[in-house]
């Protein structure tokens, strides 16, 4: 008898990212359905990735820096043992890119790591993954995908046999799911009902960690939801965190049936108030990818930036913007000029139509 098989999964740092990384994560527990998943990353992740199908546990990982390379090994053994790991890790796969996650990896005596060849981290990887060519071209899932597919083929050789299962059509993972916790609805439903919400609402996320660069004007969101409340017949909230109050301050001051809820939510407070909305609206961001893994209604208002790796997929999901001046780089003068006459060029009116066809009948998803 093969034995148990423990695999720690380092995941990314972003929410959209370890959305899009869901269907690598169910594929793992397809085709090794013995073997015991974990998954490391930044603690506010800890309760979400933890309701995830299959979890055997969470593992907090720092999100980067030179700090991960001078963690020491008995401090990281520390995290592992915590999380309730007690044997060897045979496989860890890194779903991160940076050096520093591949030298924290490495740390945790993990017997295969596996991880894309960037960064100058070969060193750290017992499996570098070339990632120069095609790859490039891929959607972020299609990518993480690929990995898990090498992690089982690894994990086969390691049983002394095949994998149970061949990979899946890409077709049956191109729509990643989510599973929200009871104790994160629970708290979603007492903030709205401090709110004075009821149970059908739509909910507006207008700003993103990259600021301005992605973010669509606050007037215009101010004119769509006015459109939104009339259209859909329930109040709107508006989400963010503390520093995006002001923003959203300007979109919902006045307006009888709007919600400014920005600094009011935690990460998973956020979450549970998508999984029970009507419809979402918002930039290119990882409320996007919650929104649509949840089968939401959900409108992405792309800019500059460029979807094609990185934009939600659903049956229910419709994008505005195809990634104009894709070669500008964010942090640049240059992207916030391109960004703000793209982004003012998308009236209120082209998304409340987005809107109608995103919470229409549900369309054949296209592929990546």
């Amino acid at each position: 008898m093969a034995k148990q098989i423990t695999l720690l999964v380092r995941m990314p740092n972003w929410l959209g990212d370890c959305v899009m990384a869901m269907p690598a994560l169910r594929h793992l527990s397809d085709v090794l359905p013995e073997a015991r998943l974990y998954l490391a990353g930044r603690e506010n992740f800890r309760t979400f990735l933890s309701a995830q199908p299959g979890v055997a546990g969470f593992v907090p990982a720092p999100e980067k820096g030179f700090g991960n390379i001078l963690r020491g090994i008995s401090e990281t053994a520390r995290l592992v043992r915590d999380a309730g790991i007690e044997s060897d890790i045979d496989v860890g796969l890194l779903l991160t890119n940076s050096l520093s996650t591949a030298a924290w990896m490495w740390r945790t005596g993990a017997r295969h790591r596996i991880g894309y060849d960037l960064d100058c981290r070969r060193f750290f990887l017992t499996r570098p993954v070339p990632f120069g060519g095609v790859e490039q071209t891929w959607h972020c899932i299609r990518s993480y995908l690929w990995l898990a597919k090498i992690a089982e083929t690894v994990t086969a050789r390691e049983n002394d046999g095949p994998s149970a299962k061949e990979v899946k059509p890409l077709g049956e993972y191109l729509l990643p799911s989510v599973r929200v916790g009871d104790a994160t609805l629970a708290e979603a439903a007492a903030l709205r009902k401090t709110a004075g919400i009821g149970d059908r609402y739509a909910v507006i996320a207008p700003a993103s960690a990259y600021g301005a660069v992605k973010d669509w004007p606050p007037d215009h969101y101010r004119d769509l939801v006015v459109q939104l409340q009339r259209e859909f017949d329930c109040p709107v909230i508006v989400s963010g965190g503390g520093s995006q109050y002001d923003t959203a301050e300007r979109i919902a001051s006045g307006l009888a049936g709007v919600h400014n809820l920005a600094g009011r939510t935690s990460l998973d407070c956020f979450i549970g108030l998508l999984a029970g909305a009507c419809l979402f609206v918002g930039g290119d961001s990882g409320g996007a990818h919650v929104a649509a893994a949840l089968g939401l209604p959900t409108v992405v208002i792309f800019g500059i930036t460029n979807p094609s790796r990185t934009r939600p997929t659903g049956r229910r999901v419709v994008t505005i913007g195809d990634g104009e001046d894709r070669d500008v780089k964010l942090s640049t003068p240059e992207a916030r000029e391109a960004a703000k006459r793209v982004l003012q060029a998308i009236r209120p009116d082209a998304v409340l139509d987005a809107a109608r066809k995103a919470s229409g009948p549900v369309a054949e998803t296209a592929g990546l």
